[in-house]
C-alpha cells in the first residue's frame, strides 16, 4: 500500500527537525506504522535538501519526489508536469490546506486536475484543511480553494474549531452535513478535548467518540497530525472506522503529553 504525502518543506528549513506538528509528521507516522510512504515537496536551500532527505531516509520515506526548488516553482503547471505521469504509483495522496496557501491559483488548478485524474484511476484523497497552519491572502480564497479540493475528496479529517469559523458551521452536523453535499463519504471530524466523530453516510446521524482527559498535557501541537497518520495507517490495514479512531486518539495523546514532539521510535 503506497501513499503520497504532499507538503511543505519550509517547516523543515525553519527548525532543522521534524519535530513539530505538519504534513512531515503525519509521513513520518504512516512510515512507522509501516506503509510505503513518498514523501511529494519542494526545499530551496541546495545544502538543507541533503539534510532532508537524510531526515526521511532514516525514517523509512521515499524522497524521490522532493525537488530542489521553490515551492511556487515545483507546484506550477511546468513543475507539476513530472508528477502527473508519476502519481498513478501510489494507491493514497494525503495533503492539507497548508500547502494549498503557499500555491498559485494556477499551481492549484493543475494540481486538482492530476488529482481528479488519479481519482478516476482508482486512487484515494485523502484530505485535511488544516487551517490553522494556513497562510491565505483571504478567507474568501481559503474557502473557494477548500471547497474545490473537498470536491475531490475521498476521507476528510477536518478540525471543528478552525472549519466552523471559517465556514459559519453552527454544529459538527452541520460540517458533516456540508462535506457530504460536496460528495465525501469517508468524515472524521477531530474536535480538540472534545468527542471525535464520524460519519460515512448521509442519511444517517453522525457517531461520537469520546476522549479520555488528558490533565498533564503539556502541548496540543502535533495533535492532528499524529491522529491523521494512526487513524489513516488503521484503516488502509483493513481495521474498522472505530478502532481506527481508537487508535488515532491514542497516538495523538502520546503527541500531547510529549509536548507536541515526534516520540522516538
Amino acid at each position: 500500500m503506497k501513499i503520497a504525502c504532499i507538503g511543505d518543506c519550509k517547516s523543515f528549513t525553519e527548525t532543522g527537525s521534524h519535530s513539530h506538528g505538519d504534513v512531515l509528521a503525519t509521513a513520518v507516522y504512516l512510515a512507522r506504522a509501516g506503509l510505503d510512504v513518498y514523501f511529494i515537496g519542494a526545499i530551496e536551500d541546495g545544502l538543507l535538501i541533503s539534510d532532508f532527505r537524510n531526515c526521511l531516509t532514516e525514517e523509512g520515506i521515499n524522497s524521490e519526489f522532493v525537488s530542489n526548488s521553490s515551492a511556487a516553482d515545483f507546484f506550477s503547471a511546468d513543475g507539476l508536469a513530472s508528477l502527473a505521469g508519476s502519481v498513478d504509483q501510489f494507491d493514497y495522496i494525503y495533503l492539507t490546506g497548508k500547502v494549498l496557501s503557499l500555491i498559485k491559483e494556477e499551481g492549484c488548478n493543475c494540481l486538482f486536475k492530476i488529482l481528479r485524474k488519479f481519482r478516476a484511476d482508482g486512487g484515494k484523497v485523502v484530505f485535511d484543511c488544516d487551517h490553522g497552519s494556513s497562510k491565505w491572502n483571504s478567507e474568501e480564497q481559503a474557502i473557494n480553494t477548500y471547497k474545490d479540493l473537498l470536491e475531490i475528496t475521498d476521507i476528510s479529517l477536518p478540525n471543528f474549531e478552525e472549519e466552523s469559523l471559517l465556514f459559519n458551521d453552527a454544529n459538527v452536523e452541520e460540517l458533516i452535513a456540508r462535506h457530504h453535499k460536496l460528495g465525501i463519504d469517508e468524515i472524521v471530524v477531530k474536535n480538540g478535548t472534545n468527542p471525535n466523530w464520524l460519519s460515512t453516510k448521509p442519511e444517517k446521524p453522525p457517531k461520537e467518540f469520546p476522549i479520555e482527559s488528558i490533565q498533564s498535557a503539556l502541548n496540543p501541537n502535533g495533535a492532528g497530525s499524529a491522529f491523521n497518520a494512526a487513524y489513516i495507517a488503521t484503516r488502509l490495514s483493513g481495521k474498522t472506522y472505530c478502532g481506527s479512531i481508537e487508535q488515532g486518539q491514542i497516538l495523538a495523546a502520546k503527541v500531547v503529553l510529549n509536548a507536541g514532539v515526534i516520540p522516538s521510535k
